[in-house]
């Protein structure tokens, strides 16, 4: 998968850009806050449907404006692709395909795909379950679309069950309560089962990255913890009723606490390294390597499952690696059509074929990028 273009209208502090990507690497650099990371997430949102860094849409329109508009051109395997996105500070954001405008977000997830990697992402060991469910959530979304509506489904019941605990006796309909735990059962060993399969690929190719990295010194493994403790999850009925018998026997407390304390919304992913958990026994430097081999591999699985790589986001994670890590990043994307920012342009004019594109306060600066920006060619 290829991004070809970019094009960008009232997006952030961008006014009007058209920025075009070779299929190599792609270097965005310039000072801080410039615009760089406004492009990376401009692509990003076509990928998951809306921006890694935003709170709210309204934040993605440029000050003074009411409007923001971006255009992705892309290349994959079945053809080309056009993907659009109107932001209006007072109305819902509306995606078009190939022109068409598309009646949920939802619907544009898993046509272009991208791996994101940035500085918050180095966290993602030692930061909160929730994270790391995310981390889940975001890559299968984008191989699977149908798991956004199973998981907007168990947000639902979820929220629904939580709202009848919180209710007094006289008031809570048990039978309902009865009925939402059942759905929430069904989805919860759904959802378990397809975040199992992935992990399972997850964890075999950070080993494959891992050993690369450390050249076979140390060993990571990633399992799923689940509330239901081990299980099999191919064995659906039997899993459901592990989750049922979960809430059942529960209720009293979570009565007490006016919150559902079981389910899926408090798994989490397991990672050790040389069987130590890595949260608690791993330097900073392992914490990094493993959130690189887990980003990497997220790619490989994205290439499994569609026969191509995605494209590879990389926003300021170098400044933040060291020089092993760095080089190797650099030595293992070049198969990959990979868009970095960075401030230092140094960096990367040891690495052939890169393509520079310079961003200043909102512009292109460079327009020449076929002909005179292209290093490391004769």
């Amino acid at each position: 998968m290829i991004v070809k273009q970019i094009e960008l209208s009232d997006f952030r502090n961008i006014e009007n850009e058209k920025i075009e990507f070779s299929e190599g690497i792609n270097v965005i650099y310039g000072e801080n806050a410039q615009g760089k990371t406004n492009i990376l997430e401009a692509i990003y949102l076509f990928a998951r449907g809306k921006s890694f860094r935003a709170f709210k849409d309204k934040e993605l329109v440029r000050f003074g404006s009411n409007t923001a508009y971006a255009k992705l051109s892309y290349v994959k395997k079945e053809g080309e692709g056009l993907l659009g996105v109107e932001i209006n500070k007072n109305t819902p954001k509306r995606f078009y395909r190939n022109k068409v405008r598309v009646n949920k977000t939802s619907e544009i997830i898993g046509e272009f795909r991208a791996v994101l990697f940035c500085p918050s992402h180095l966290g993602i060991i030692k930061d909160s379950a929730s994270v790391r469910r995310r981390f889940l959530d975001v890559a299968i979304s984008q191989l699977r679309p149908i798991y956004i509506k199973m998981l907007a489904k168990y947000n639902s019941v979820l929220e629904n069950r939580n709202a009848i605990l919180k209710m007094e006796e006289e008031q809570r309909d048990n039978l309902m309560l009865d009925v939402y735990s059942e759905e929430m059962a069904y989805l919860c060993a759904d959802i378990a089962s397809i975040r199992n399969e992935y992990i399972k690929k997850l964890d075999y190719w950070v080993k494959i990255f891992f050993e690369e990295m450390t050249k076979g010194k140390e060993a990571p493994k990633i399992t799923y913890e689940v509330n239901v403790g081990e299980n099999d999850f191919e064995q659906r009925e039997s899993l459901k009723n592990r989750y049922l018998s979960l809430l059942k026997d529960n209720i009293d407390r979570e009565i007490k606490y006016g919150v559902t304390l079981f389910g899926i919304h408090k798994d989490d992913l397991k990672i050790e390294l040389n069987g130590k958990d890595s949260r608690f026994y791993s330097s900073q430097g392992q914490q990094r390597s493993l959130s690189l081999a887990m980003k990497m591999a997220e790619g490989e699985i994205s290439r499994e499952y569609s026969g191509e790589y995605p494209v590879f986001l990389f926003d300021d994670v170098l400044s933040e690696l060291d020089d092993s890590r760095k080089r190797y990043i650099l030595s293992n994307i070049k198969s990959r059509q990979v868009i970095i920012t960075g401030c230092d342009k140094g960096v990367f004019e040891s690495t052939e074929k890169c393509n520079f594109i310079k961003i200043e306060n909102g512009k292109r600066i460079n327009a020449d990028i076929l002909e005179n920006e292209i290093i490391g060619e004769e």
